[in-house]
This record gives C-alpha cells, structure tokens and sequence, in this order.
C-alpha cells in the first residue's frame, strides 16, 4: 500500500504536503457481488451473500473493524451468525485467527473460481416493521492483501415490494423490491449507507440554479411523523445555501440528508462523504414537537458539516488503506470540535436555531465542562486518544469523557475571536474554513492533513502563535486552559440563574445523548446528576454531594423527608438557601437505607450567557446568515 502526495493548491496549505490516498499495483481478481435481502422486517434478520472471484489456495478474509466516523474497533462482529463458505457447491472450512477476530483464514480448493459466503446479520438497531437503516460494512467481508479502495463491490438490497429507498448509491436497476446499485469502491461502499420504509419523503432541498443535487430524505414509523412545517424544511435549505457561503466548495456528486423518524430505533448521526446517517432523538415527534425539533436541530448540520471537516479533509491519523489497521484519533478536537463550533453555527445561520438557542447550548456545554474537576489531571487531547463511546457515566466529571466534542467547540469559538481580534475584524474561521476546506472544489477523493498544516492555514488567515496557543490548549490542565476566553472575548459572559434555559428545560424533559439523559442537571449547584426517578447518574467530584458520601448508583428516596420528585429535589435546594440548613437526604444504596445531610445553600442554578456591559457583541456578527453566496 502507498499514499501519495501532492500539493493541494497554493491557497490551502503553504508549509506541508497533504496526501492524498492511491491505490497500490496489486489489482484484484475482479467485481464481489453482495447481496443483502430483508425477507421479514418484523423478524430483523438480514440475510447476506456474497460472491467473491478467487484462486486456489490460502485465503485471508476480514471483517471490517475500524469505521470511519466511529474513531474505535466497534465493528460488530459479535453479531455475525451462520457464517458459511462454499465453492463449487462444497463446504470450505474456515478458521477463526486466534489474536483477531476480526480475520478469518481458509483454503480456496483447486480449481475453484468463486468463494460464495453466506451468513446473517440481526438488525435489531436498525429496523423496525416499517423501516430500515443498513450499513455496508456490518455486511461484508473483504479480501486481504488489497487497499479497500481497490475492491470493487456490486450491492444488491432485497426489500418489501412497496418500499421506498434514499441512499448515495447510484441505482442500476430497480425491479420491485429487488434493487441493484451500480458498483463502486469498498470504500465507497462502506461510506453510502441506505434507509427504507413503508414511509417515506424525499425533499429537494437544491439551491436554485445549482446543477448540484441535495436531498431531505425521510422514513418513519408513521405517515405523520414525516410532516415537516414549512418553517423547517426551510431551515434546511436555508442549510445547504448557508454551507456553501461558509466553504465556497462541495465534496460530493449530490448529498443525501438521510434521516430516520423511530421512536424504536437508537438515536445517533455519523458523517459519510455525500450522505449522513441521523436518527433523531426526538424520533417520531422531531418535527411535531418544539423541545423536540429543538434538540434535534443542529444533528443534520454537524453530520453536513462533516462532508468537508472529516470526511474529505481528515487527520493523517484518521486514514488508512483498510478497515484493519489502527486509526490515531489523536486530532478528534479538530475532526469533531471543529465541526461541533461550525455546525452550530450553521444551525443558527440556517434559521434551525435562534441565536438565543445558540447562547443556551453554548453555555450549557461550557458550565459542563466548568464542572469537570478532570481537567486538572486529564488534558483534553488525551480525551481525543482515548476517545470510548461505551465509556460509562458515573464519575465522568472526573474521569473526563468525550470532551472533545464540546471543550472542542470552545476552543473552535477562542480561534474564531482571535481571528476577529487581531484582524480588527476583517477576518474570522470563515476564511480558515474557505481556505482549508475549499480545495479540489468538486472532488471527493480525501486529503489528509497534519497539525503543522493546520496551523499554517491558520496563520495564513491571521498571523500568530497559534501553535503555543492551541497546545497550551489541547495539553494543558486547569488554568492552563483559557476554557471561556472566547465567551469573553466575544462581549458575553457566563453566569447562573435560578431559571433555566429553554434548552435545558428540554434537556431535562426530553433527555438526549451523552450525560444528557432525561433528568436533572444540578452538577453546578448540588453537584449531582439524576434520572427524573432519581437514581443517581454522576456525582461532581469534591463537591457538596461527594463531601456527603453521595454516589453514582444511589438512588433518592427523599428529601428533607418529603418523598422524591424532580419538584420537591428542587425545593430542597431552594429552601436550604434560605434556611442555610444542609439538606437531609435518603438513599437506597444496594438495599440499604441511607440519610446524607448535604451541605449547600447556594440555590438553584442554571447556566447562561449575558452580554457583558460595554462589550462589543461579537456574536451577533458569528451568527448572522451569509449573504455572499459559494457557488454550485
């Protein structure tokens, strides 16, 4: 294997050569068939087979391991079942390799021109009576001794007659519920994921004149569920148009939203290179319910965002010529912290959020990441190493998480305002996004970069000590980390109330994602984190609660010897401000009954940003709608 670089053209990077991935002189034996059929949506088996040119002799298969997108080894191998070779009609044995079970060996008998492989895979995540989601790579093996982006695949999808399907693939034909896509790539494949269903919309989400495609492409366990307002489907042009003011570039042939509306499906988003993969966490009621579409809205724009930041530019790290060989997630705070910062803005920019919801989830994210004594032991780049989707939530305040994502997206606003500043505001991330992203406008072929070239185009954008600056940042702890220096300098500041944010109080009505689970947030006052029931889900290390002996797996059973509600939790802390008395609280902890006097009087308190008195609101200007077009 051999990766190949050029230069990317003088306006992107001055100091370093970008590579960009070719394939080696190896050529393989010809097109693998796969073939991927739903008989029974109810049942949730995905039934597989595959048909693979071969020779005689020893051969080594893989499954793939490492997904773009996923940063880890999470390839589900433990779910594949019924595993069977055969060529000419006769069993092939196979052995499992005793140090990866990702890698399966056999021998091709004499005279043998075609391995057939056959086995199952269930779907339980991904389909539901009425709908689908399929990722390829959960669905194939793969020869070795080739660069997957030398492997030619030929898909094929069996589904009910009367579905309807959105995907990147190019259809070849489409004969009932039998649909055979035109070849491409492993790679390619593996990147074009598809969703089905009994329900489905398609909108034509194209800027007019653009002779680029864009779609919304919808399935949901209901007709209803698919009903957008006008307001939100305008949102989501307003998306495609705003996109292209900021890059000036597209990476794709046409681009596919795919969205999936299940209240039976896990929630999740994960960038491919001309489509997305989102299931939101509102499911059914994304679009019917304001709190709902209001957590759910910047998912489509992250994941678009991604097409540029991580899917056509990646960190060299993050590349490799197969699924097998390890990724160095090293540079996640540029790969998902960059995207998290831009994303929100282009949901804010897009009309999906108002710049008031923007300063809610800012100031959310950084009182949580205020609240994570962690940083005094644990960098944020190791956070990027180490990065563990599966991690738990007790203690992760003190463990620290995956907090490149939002201390990512803190960072990502301090660059932008140090741009602004030391331009005098003639320049911000806008023109580093122009000038790193925009290159090979048209192309999908991915680049790879480094962080000298990072700081380069930085510097090319504004000159300074950017590479201190974003080191101090990255491997640093505690004070050594500016953590709010972009709230400040861009003319607002973070402050707590006894009211909380419309964003919180969906948070904690609605639930989503990663320690944002249906509950309440009181890390910044009593330092706990609860389910609504009141089982306690993390506890602030150091703080009052933890002082008290509380922690995560307890559960409340009263307070001040009211019995526990989410209302009286709160009262608790509201009357113990007054009174100055600790509060009295009973735990069941491993069937034992405890009482814990907890000592707080500070009160109810929920994040904020207010503009600071005098200051210039430099967020207004980051958060205005660009009117300076991009192009296709």
């Amino acid at each position: 294997m051999k990766r190949l670089a050029r230069w990317l053209g003088a306006a992107l990077l001055a100091t370093s050569v970008p590579c960009m991935v070719q394939a080696s002189d190896d050529v393989p034996p010809g097109t693998i068939a796969l073939t991927v059929r739903l008989p029974n949506p109810g049942q949730k088996l995905l039934y597989i087979h595959e048909s693979l040119p071969v020779g005689p002799g020893p051969l080594t298969l893989y499954y793939p391991k490492w997904i773009p997108g996923d940063h880890s080894p999470d390839g589900p191998i433990e779910l594949l079942m019924g595993l069977k070779f055969t060529a000419g009609g006769q069993r092939v044995a196979w052995q499992r390799d005793e140090l990866d079970r990702f890698t399966f060996h056999l021998v091709v008998p004499a005279g043998a021109q075609q391995l057939d492989v056959d086995f199952q895979f269930p779907a339980t995540e991904r389909v539901t009576p009425n709908l689908m989601g399929i990722s390829w790579d959960q669905l194939a093996l793969y020869p070795s001794g080739y660069p997957t982006k030398a492997l030619i695949y030929q898909p094929t999808l069996v589904i009910p007659a009367d579905w309807s399907y959105a995907t990147a693939l190019e259809t070849a034909t489409h004969d009932g519920g039998r649909i055979s896509f035109k070849p491409v790539s492993f790679n390619t494949l593996a990147d074009s994921p598809v969703i089905a269903g009994k329900h489905f919309r398609q909108v034509d989400l194209t800027p007019a004149g653009s002779p680029v495609r864009r779609y919304l492409d919808v399935v949901g366990d209901s007709a209803g569920s698919l009903e957008a307002s006008d307001a939100q489907i305008a949102g989501f042009r307003q998306l495609i148009e705003q996109a292209q003011a900021l890059f000036h570039s597209h990476h794709y042939d046409s681009y596919h939203l795919l969205l999936t509306l299940s209240d039976y499906v896990p929630v999740g988003g994960l960038e491919h290179h001309q489509s997305s993969d989102d299931r939101a966490r509102g499911g059914s009621k994304m679009f019917a319910d304001a709190d709902h579409f209001l957590l759910d809205a910047s998912l489509l724009p992250h994941e678009y965002t991604h097409s540029w930041s991580g899917k056509f530019m990646r960190p060299d790290g993050l590349w490799q010529p197969d699924f097998e060989q390890p990724e160095r997630p090293g540079m996640l705070w540029i790969y998902e912290g960059l995207t998290v910062y831009l994303g929100d803005v282009l949901t804010a920019r897009s009309g999906l959020w108002s710049a008031d919801t923007w300063r809610d989830v800012v100031a959310y994210r950084a009182a949580d990441m205020a609240n994570r004594p962690g940083r005094s032991w644990r960098p944020l780049v190791d956070t990027a190493i180490a990065v563990d989707y599966s991690a738990p939530t007790a203690w992760g305040n003190w463990r620290r998480q995956n907090d490149f994502y939002r201390e990512g997206e803190l960072l990502w606003l301090a660059v932008d305002m140090r741009i602004r500043e030391k331009s005098h505001g003639q320049r911000s991330i806008d023109d580093f996004a122009r000038l790193f992203f925009g290159a090979d406008d048209g192309s999908f072929v991915t680049h790879t970069y480094t962080f000298d070239d990072v700081v380069a185009t930085l510097d090319k954008v504004q000159h300074d000590d950017w590479a201190p600056f974003l080191k101090r940042w990255t491997d640093g702890v505690d004070d050594q980390v500016p953590l709010l220096s972009g709230i400040d300098a861009s003319g607002w500041k973070l402050v707590y109330t006894d009211q909380p944010s419309s964003y919180q109080h969906a948070l904690e009505t609605v639930g989503q994602g990663e320690l944002e689970v249906k509950g309440i947030n009181a890390m910044a006052s009593l330092g706990l984190f609860l389910k609504d029931d009141g089982e306690v889900m993390d506890v602030l290390w150091n703080g009052p609660s933890f002082k008290a002996g509380l922690a995560p797996g307890m559960k409340l059973v009263s307070i001040n010897e009211h019995a526990f509600s989410p209302a009286v939790f709160r009262d608790g802390i509201t009357q113990a401000k007054m009174d100055k008395k600790p509060l009295q609280v009973r735990v069941q902890n491993d069937g034992v009954n405890e009482l814990h006097a907890i000592d707080y009087s500070g009160g109810l308190k929920y994040p904020h940003l207010v503009h600071a008195t005098g200051k210039t609101d430099s967020l207004q200007k980051i958060l205005a709608p660009r009117r300076d077009g991009g192009g296709p």
